[in-house]
């Protein structure tokens, strides 16, 4: 545990990069996947703001053979897409796309070394990351990310080479939110929503054959206030709340050693832009919350989340309490499959290609519902 955790660490959270063996974030599962053996290893990467974490297959048999997790070195440049996107635009593209590309050569020379394999071993990768993090990776400008409407600078190159890159949906509903999608239609759901929180927010609906996206401004408040995980944070915030320590408009009525006012502001900004983007995307498709066959968290905050603490902060209904699950590192999942069988994931990957995306800020109820869902 590092010291920064101040004694709220699991063992292997991303507050301070040094804990355990990451195992919150390469958690997956690949139950029922139908594996296209060929010779050779494949990696899958997670490529995320704040984390990145490789898994070296063997893809003849689809056997993980060994895993590694890293901090994205780009941190240096802003905790967030925001602050990336910007220091691309101003000059520091090629230093971006240098520091994510040594790292993950450094990576995978790690996990071959582990294994006592040459170089040249690993024949296919797959990685799947948010929008400007796919970017900066293949070295595109990102200056149309950084400008309304927030369109990708053009359509992904082929990705005919070693590296694929999975396709992202639009300028910030990434190719970890399509990889996390291809996860959890395995589970043969109808009618759901994917709601992945990492340093950035992006949640998915997926009704019977057609799928609307949106992102939302939300994760690093969820990331600790005063040092705390994803999971205690809102657990705290809860028990404030249920203690009438903590009013319906977030006012603290005495000095807390949880929280200060401006942590509670930003959580209740938070919450509620997570509970908007879930009430917007249900409504654009005339969906009540009954009709909703699960909800699923994943990233490395969304899957941490106590149901039980999103609930009582208002992050979620009630109502849909019982259909939650967390389902690990989806993105990860997602780029395994992709890995291990990519000819059995190309019909699921091709009806992602008509994604609807909701742009929150131009919506017309998105004001409206978020000040109401800004109480507790």
């Amino acid at each position: 545990m590092h010291g920064s955790c101040l004694g709220n660490c699991l063992g292997n959270c991303v507050l301070c990069g040094q804990c355990g063996d990451f195992s919150i974030l390469d958690s997956f599962g690949l139950r029922g996947l139908a594996v296209e053996p060929r010779q050779g290893l494949g990696l899958a990467v997670d490529l995320g703001t704040t984390s990145v974490v490789l898994v070296l297959f063997d893809l003849l048999t689809g056997a993980a053979v060994s895993r590694h997790g890293f901090m994205n070195p780009q941190r240096i440049y802003g905790p967030d897409v925001i602050s990336r996107i910007s220091a691309a635009n101003d000059g520091h593209l090629d230093k971006l796309h240098g520091l994510i590309t040594e790292s993950l050569s450094a990576g995978i020379t790690v996990l071959l070394t582990s294994q006592n394999l040459p170089p040249d071993s690993v024949a296919d990768i797959v990685v799947a990351g948010n929008t400007t993090m796919a970017h900066l990776l293949l070295g595109l400008s990102c200056e149309s990310l950084g400008v309304f409407p927030f369109k990708p600078a053009h359509e992904l190159p082929g990705n005919d080479g070693v590296m694929r890159v999975v396709p992202w949906l639009s300028g910030f509903v990434g190719g970890d939110i399509t990889a996390g999608l291809l996860s959890v239609l395995t589970e043969g759901k109808r009618c759901f929503v994917l709601i992945d929180l990492g340093t950035n927010g992006e949640i998915a609906l997926y009704n019977d054959g057609s799928l609307t996206v949106t992102s939302v401004a939300a994760g690093p408040a969820f990331e600790g206030a005063k040092g705390g995980t994803a999971s205690g944070v809102l657990d705290d915030l809860a028990f404030l709340v249920r203690e009438g320590l903590v009013d319906k408009k977030g006012r603290l009525r005495e000095n807390s050693t949880l929280f200060t006012q401006r942590e509670i502001h930003d959580l209740q900004l938070a919450k509620s832009a997570v509970r908007t983007g879930f009430e917007i995307v249900l409504e654009s498709a005339n969906l009540s919350i009954r009709e909703l066959d699960a909800v699923y968290l994943a990233g490395g905050i969304g899957q941490a989340m106590k149901v039980s603490g999103a609930v009582a902060v208002g992050l979620l209904p009630e109502t849909i309490e019982d259909r939650v699950q967390a389902v690990g590192n989806a993105s990860l999942s997602g780029a395994a499959r992709l890995l291990l069988a990519p000819e059995g994931s190309g019909d699921e990957m091709e009806r992602m290609r008509g994604a609807r995306e909701i742009n929150l800020a131009e919506h017309p109820r998105f004001h409206e519902l978020f000040v109401s869902n800004l109480f507790f």
